[in-house]
């Protein structure tokens, strides 16, 4: 009579399992062949609503993974009391290295039968561990055809899956901008946002600021310091541990001159370490220079911050004045602020706070790469 082999029995076993686990958390993704050193991957939903009828959001992150099954009699209950992670032998060298390359997350997922559980981790996070790169090119060097992992035993499959939503899928084969994949085709130098409620741009501002390491120090209360309501304004002084750039779109060629496709840029300009963040989110009016605002600018200077980052939620140039009024009214601690047109540059090249803002920003003008 025809008969299954334990390990085979053993693999359909505990596959049913992680499948149930893992299928309130997205859409199952199956391999009709054992083909490509992958079992699956997950299609992750965005969220889930428990009313009736609800559904569930899918999101655009999708993840894979490899599985592999530790017997009880491989590795006991009581040798597991005494170490604090799993060791996984014998995986193939150029399977390692595939999932190590791969364009999105691989998760090596391990049933332990003595522990009636599953580990799970990502393979980059587990070979970064051991020496990334330069490990598996050694490895290579010396002939080696397979290597071993370790899963720690704090490296749960729950632990893992809220770590999942965090990954990001980008596609790289577009138009490439100063030779980096932008995940989409607009040209940074030459698109423009258009107005966004106070809220949104306000997150967008702090969003951008984020990717810098923004690290925020004290709030200052400028719109007291002015001489009428102007809007909604917030200032706070901090310090930028990345440098943060920027560019004046009046200042970059939009069209061509005869007989050349070449086009002028803009210098960038840029702002790093100890600077004031002033946040014009809702344009009411224009501001003017106060015997307040001097002394704060003197105050400011006094401890070393001769910067200043000055963002306002209307095009750089379409309400008169605005413009040069920050730069009066800070002197000399704001040289360019920026407004919606000029924000669109850092929007555009900042790609993980472009993919989080994407479907809710609106474009007064998109040009293409």
């Amino acid at each position: 009579m025809p008969r299954v082999g334990e390990s085979d029995l053993f693999e359909s076993s505990y596959r049913k399992e992680l499948d149930r686990r893992l299928d309130p958390y997205g859409i199952l993704i199956d391999y009709s062949a054992d083909r490509a050193a992958l079992d699956g991957g997950l299609h992750l939903y965005k969220s889930r609503h428990a009313s009736a009828g609800g559904g569930a959001e899918v999101s655009g992150v999708r993840v894979w993974f490899q599985c592999k099954g530790i017997h009880a009699t491989t590795l006991s209950p009581e040798e597991l009391e005494s170490r604090d992670d799993v060791v996984i032998p014998g995986l193939s060298l150029d399977h390692v290295q595939f999932w190590y390359s791969a364009p999105e997350p691989v998760y090596l997922i391990v049933y332990v039968q003595a522990l009636d559980d599953f580990l799970a981790a990502d393979v980059r996070d587990l070979v970064d561990s051991r020496g990334g790169v330069k490990f598996l090119q050694r490895l290579q060097r010396e002939g080696q055809a397979s290597l071993t992992l370790h899963l720690g035993r704090n490296e749960t499959l729950e632990r893992a899956l809220k770590a999942m939503p965090q990954h990001r899928s980008l596609r790289i084969d577009g138009p490439p901008f100063r030779g980096r994949p932008l995940g989409h085709r607009y040209d940074p130098l030459r698109s423009a946002l258009a107005k966004a409620e106070p809220e949104l741009f306000e997150e967008l501002v702090d969003g951008l600021l984020h990717a810098h390491d923004f690290r925020s120090m004290r709030e200052i209360d400028l719109a007291s310091l002015l001489d009428r309501d102007i809007g909604k304004v917030s200032a706070t002084v901090g310090t930028l541990y990345l440098t943060y750039e920027w560019t004046f779109p009046g200042a970059t060629e939009y069209g061509f001159d005869p007989g050349t496709d070449f086009r002028l840029e803009a210098k960038p300009e840029s702002a790093h370490g100890d600077v004031l963040v002033v946040c014009h989110s809702r344009v009411d009016a224009s501001p003017r220079r106060t015997g307040g605002v001097e002394r704060l600018v003197a105050e400011l200077q006094e401890i070393g911050v001769d910067r200043a980052l000055l963002f306002f939620n209307e095009s750089d140039m379409s309400v008169p004045g605005l413009f040069g009024s920050w730069r009066v009214t800070l002197e000399p601690l704001v040289h360019t602020p920026q407004g919606l047109d000029s924000l669109a540059f850092n929007v555009l090249t900042t790609t993980l706070v472009y993919l989080e803002f994407v479907d809710r920003l609106s474009w007064r003008y998109l040009n293409y790469l």
